[in-house]
């Protein structure tokens, strides 16, 4: 601090509260606009006007740290950073914790209900919903309804069955009655059996299976039906020399022309036999069978079955040609 020497006045004062010198023609200081020390406490006793100064309270806001020049001391730092902190976590808290609360409060209020508006006649009515809000139409698929399934009679308990014929031929020499006979599928299981026939003319069926022949020739479908509808049929040919008058066991024929016993005729297992025989003539025919692998013929007619297929039996007598179908089924 300068000071006056020899009665002449310091053209420096140096100010007590910044620091800073400045020029004695300013009444303050112009850096701290504090008025100078000395003109208070005079120009011999700057460090009094200083002092005087903290104790009056002018001098607060050095107290506070806040003066160009003051060190930054550990205090000073502590007052500055804690408030510093102490804002940024009341930043963090409402951003974090308090926004999401409301917002969750703003979805989670009931949408509002249209105030309803009474007309003249005092009927109620709505205000109408935006087209943008509106509640959309159920555009689900209708629902699929599956077939229903056979009802099971009551004491069933087969789930299919067969029939010991799929096809054959009543005549002159293999006449009615044939019976047709069922085996139920799994083996010891039951059911009930309705048959029919396409054309009763031609052969009949009764509630026992049993096949009687018609009033005429022909072919007809026997069809035996188990109660779930499970259905299996049967092909039965006539071909009798009088149709209308019943069966005959005569080995001839009234006009004396040539034919089998059968023209096709079924074996349903191994080693099964059948004799065909020729009417009309007493020559001895000649026989003969194509496939050996599905039956044999011997010399009197009689045939036998040997594996499954179909084969044809020939029959030459009297320079004539007769033919039978054999079927082994099993």
């Amino acid at each position: 601090m300068a000071k006056r020497t020899s009665g002449t006045r310091s053209a420096v004062i140096r100010c007590p509260n910044c620091g800073e010198d400045y020029s004695v023609t300013y009444k303050r200081c112009p850096f701290c606009d504090e008025k100078a020390a000395e003109e208070k406490y005079g120009a011999e006793h700057p460090e009094e006007g200083a002092e005087a100064e903290g104790r009056s309270g002018r001098g607060g806001r050095r107290l506070a740290g806040g003066h160009r020049g003051e060190p930054w001391t550990p205090l000073r730092i502590v007052g500055t950073v804690v408030p510093l902190v102490i804002i940024a976590a009341a930043v963090w808290i409402v951003v974090t914790q308090i926004m999401p609360l409301v917002n969750r409060g703003e979805m989670n209020q009931p949408p509002e209900t249209p105030a309803p508006v009474t007309t003249t006649q005092g009927v109620e009515e709505t205000t109408p919903v935006p087209t943008d809000s509106a509640v959309p139409e159920d555009t689900a698929a209708p629902e699929t309804t599956d077939a229903p399934e056979p009802t099971v009679p009551v004491g069933q308990t087969a789930t299919g069955f067969t029939l010991n014929r799929e096809d054959f031929t009543m005549n002159d020499s293999y006449p009615d009655p044939v019976r047709l006979t069922v085996t139920f599928q799994p083996a010891g299981s039951t059911g009930t059996i309705t048959w029919t026939s396409s054309d009763p003319e031609v052969a009949t069926v009764d509630e026992n299976g049993v096949v009687t022949h018609g009033t005429k020739n022909g072919s007809t479908t026997i069809t035996a039906t188990m109660g779930d509808g499970t259905t299996q049929t049967c092909t039965v040919r006539c071909s009798f020399t009088n149709p209308g008058s019943g069966s005959s066991s005569s080995s001839s024929t009234s006009s004396g022309s040539l034919s089998l016993s059968r023209t096709d005729f079924t074996l349903q297992k191994a080693g099964e036999k059948y004799q065909l025989k020729v009417s009309g003539t007493s020559s001895t025919p000649t026989w003969h069978i194509g496939n050996t692998s599905v039956a044999t013929i011997s010399g009197d007619g009689t045939v036998t079955a040997v594996g499954r297929g179909n084969t044809t039996v020939t029959c030459t007598v009297d320079g004539q040609t007769l033919e039978c179908i054999v079927r082994c089924d099993f």
